[in-house]
């Protein structure tokens, strides 16, 4: 049995700051991570996410400069291969400066690699062996939640973590909602040539934000060429040889 003044469940962002403090304060901390260390920012969130966005920007960039005849820069070319290895490389860097090398520098913090499962208020169970800790600080963050759509279950559906991990760039890609996320995946796939369709059930895109600034929005997705059909429901899903079908219901809002 090993026992920490605080043991923290997963090894994210929230994770490291809490045990960074716990530490600073004097105490023993313990976090348990059954998966990648350092959680979604640094691993599938916002690293990969803006690096591959300011690269499909680029790229943006350069092809619209071909409208001015006195600019020439050649023939450009997505080596999507190259870009996704590039990404990676800096994740793995970023993961062991920011991360591990912060836990090795304090001799107070511990990283346990492996599921925790809890047996009591204060005790985890991981790798057959019983953690305790004085305070336990749940830091588990979240998942993408998966919709019920009917056939959903039988096709090889993508969520924003295994978009970014793509070996090879489809010709075209359905997104399910208008939300942020949606948004500056549909907008980077387009640039870099896939054709993006965004699905969205209310009558635009980014439900709650202003309403004028979501449809100045839609209308600069829709203008660089997304096609974006708002008031749709997804009915069903299925796949077949030639890629993924969505059937879909269009619908009429009302402001009564």
């Amino acid at each position: 049995m090993s026992a920490y003044d605080v043991v923290i469940l997963r090894s994210g962002s929230a994770a490291f700051a809490g045990a960074i403090k716990a530490a600073e304060l004097g105490a023993t901390v313990a976090m348990i991570e059954a998966e990648i260390i350092g959680g979604t920012c640094v691993n599938v969130g916002c690293i990969p996410s803006k690096n591959m966005i300011a690269a499909a920007d680029l790229y943006h960039s350069v092809m619209g400069m071909q409208r001015y005849r006195g600019l020439s820069f050649g023939a450009a070319q997505v080596e999507w291969a190259s870009l996704v290895e590039q990404k990676e490389e800096l994740v793995l860097n970023l993961r062991k400066k920011k991360y591990l090398d912060l836990a090795e520098g304090h001799e107070a913090i511990s990283i346990l690699q492996g599921k925790g499962h809890f047996i009591s208020l204060q005790q985890i169970l991981v790798n057959e062996e019983v953690v305790t800790g004085r305070q336990v600080l749940i830091a588990t963050g979240t998942r993408a939640c998966i919709p019920a759509f009917p056939g959903l279950e039988s096709v090889s559906y993508l969520t924003s973590t295994e978009a970014f991990m793509l070996k090879t760039l489809p010709v075209s890609m359905i997104i399910i909602g208008g939300g942020v996320i949606a948004l500056e995946l549909g907008q980077m796939f387009h640039r870099f040539g896939v054709h993006v369709t965004i699905l969205e059930r209310g009558p635009h895109i980014l439900s709650g934000f202003d309403e004028e600034v979501a449809r100045s929005i839609q209308n600069i997705l829709q203008d660089e060429g997304l096609n974006i059909l708002t008031s749709t429901t997804v009915t069903e899903v299925s796949q077949s040889d030639t890629g993924v079908t969505v059937r879909v219901h269009t619908h009429q809002w009302s402001n009564r």
